[in-house]
């Protein structure tokens, strides 16, 4: 009985447009679901299709609006800014196309693999923790908005030992799917640097 509840409650949260924050640290590379946290999104409108900006229904300005909306709110939490990565917004955007095309918010498809190889195949930094944040909104500040008012994005948001991140946007039937990637880029030494450290 409590199963079905918590299932059903699983799925009216999905229903409405937010999807658990997930974070892996690198120890292990399993995920760690970090809670389910939801607030209802209006809903979504577009009338223009120029909203876009792309074709595709990538909104590249949406994807800009969060990422410096995040790190505003890490100013404001006196934690230090996110730098913008391409290949972990190419490794975002990759998954925002992929729940547009099944009109699903997940952080894992079945065929996928898991959130820190996925980001590990889309780029050559050194990482040693990962974090996701999903969403399906009806603009990027109902989006940040949403984010910032659920203890695990929020968390995620404003870890401190995230640097890096990418964002996605994509518009499709009048809703933005978003995903945002963070990590924790860790520096790559030389032998020779190496040794002058210890």
């Amino acid at each position: 009985m409590l199963r079905a509840l918590a299932v059903s409650m699983a799925m009216w949260m999905v229903s409405l447009g937010l999807c658990a924050a997930e974070t892996t640290p690198a120890a292990g590379g399993a995920y760690r679901d970090t809670g389910n946290e939801a607030s209802k999104q209006p809903s979504p409108t577009r009338t223009n299709s120029t909203t876009t900006g792309s074709p595709s229904g990538e909104d590249a300005a949406a994807e800009n609006e969060l990422f410096e909306a995040a790190n505003k709110s890490r100013k404001l939490a006196g934690v230090p800014p996110l730098r913008l990565e391409e290949s972990l917004r190419a490794a975002a955007r990759a998954h925002a196309q992929r729940m547009v095309a099944t009109e699903q918010l997940e952080h894992r498809f079945s065929d996928e693999p898991p959130l820190l190889e996925r980001m590990a195949h889309a780029s050559p930094l050194k990482m040693d923790r990962v974090g996701e944040n999903i969403a399906l909104s009806s603009s990027a500040s109902s989006a940040n908005d949403t984010f910032m008012h659920s203890p695990p994005h929020r968390q995620n948001l404003l870890d401190p030992r995230f640097n890096v991140a990418g964002i996605a946007a994509f518009w499709s039937k009048g809703r933005l799917y978003v995903v945002q990637d963070f990590a924790r880029q860790v520096p790559s030494y030389s032998a020779r640097q190496s040794e002058s450290l210890y």
